[in-house]
């Protein structure tokens, strides 16, 4: 399947290439990018690989999925950010990771705002999950602002996470959803 592209202000959302295996594996061996996932260690090669390959595997398979999230300005790629289905239940959560020296600038939100409206618009679905780990205050912070609320406490990948969700109706809903 070809990628869309998807421009904001200050970031392209595009598909991943192979010259984007180095910067990632950059991104993905600073433990502090990594502190609250599942892995704590630095991704190995093989892995950084495996997750680029999954990629197109899930825009062939779902229609959608990640895309490599590139500064505008300096054509730097600084992370992910899109669509996934969880495995364990079939829910699509909307992911997002930075490379540190891109953090609190707001990207995070910028990246993810247009992977949600593309999700309930595009490609028709009904709710859309975030999953955080409860010390992660600065993600927490993110997919509130995208207007994901609070539902549970579940378990993945061995650890507990919060569980917030956002329907297509109370996405479409939202003042900055108004044309």
């Amino acid at each position: 399947m070809n990628i869309p592209t998807i421009d904001t202000p200050r970031l392209i959302l595009r598909g991943f290439s192979p010259a984007d295996f180095e910067p990632l594996c950059a991104i993905l061996s600073d433990r502090e990018v990594l502190r609250y996932m599942p892995r704590t260690d630095p991704y190995p090669p093989q892995s950084v690989q495996r997750i680029i390959d999954r990629q197109q595997l899930d825009w062939d398979t779902h229609g959608f999925g990640w895309y490599a999230v590139e500064d505008r300005l300096s054509a730097e790629l600084v992370g992910w950010c899109g669509l996934g289905v969880l495995d364990e239940t079939d829910e699509t959560e909307i992911k997002y990771l930075l490379k540190r020296s891109h953090w609190g600038r707001g990207l995070a939100t910028e990246a993810a705002l247009p992977c949600l409206e593309a999700g309930f618009t595009r490609y028709g679905l009904q709710a859309i999950i975030g999953l955080v780990h409860p010390d992660h205050a600065a993600s927490r912070r993110v997919l509130e602002k995208l207007g994901l609320s609070y539902q549970d406490r579940v378990h993945y990948w061995g650890m507990d996470l919060d569980r917030l969700a956002l329907t297509k109706t109370g996405f479409l809903a939202r003042p900055e959803s108004a044309p």
